[in-house]
């Protein structure tokens, strides 16, 4: 994985994000966390991120609806799209809009930083793909 790499965690459940921004800042990924996508879509972070992590339900403009956006901007970062209430129709919308992984809460911090080194890592390495659960 790029060194130097930015992260950024959008969930509107505090516990989630610090659970999540405190592990990868423990295997030394740089983080930064939002409460809302808004919050996100105003900061500077759109510009300098490397992976997005989202939750799919949340108050206000959701995580495919984040996905949407970022792809309308132009912006082609990879989104990982975590849920405590998977569908089929979620899933394959996520697939659609082609997000990078799918993963269902409570999620594995283990797993996460797994698809997120799949996804930045080194492309001549080999390894097991982003989860799409």
């Amino acid at each position: 994985m790029p060194q130097g790499s930015t992260i950024c965690i959008v969930d509107d459940d505090d516990d989630v994000r610090e659970s999540i921004s405190s592990f990868f800042r423990s295997v030394g990924l740089r983080v930064e966390s939002f409460g809302a996508a808004e919050n996100f879509l105003e900061s500077s972070s759109v510009a300098n991120v490397d992976c997005v992590i989202t939750d799919l339900h949340m108050p206000g403009m959701d995580g495919l609806g984040l996905h949407r956006e970022l792809r309308r901007r132009g912006v082609g970062v990879p989104v990982i799209v975590m849920t405590a209430y998977s569908t089929p129709e979620a899933r394959a919308e996520a697939k659609s809009l082609g997000a990078a992984a799918f993963v269902d809460k409570p999620v594995d911090p283990e797993i996460l930083l797994h698809d997120v080194e799949a996804i930045l890592g080194d492309p001549s390495q080999s390894g097991p793909p982003p989860t799409f659960q």
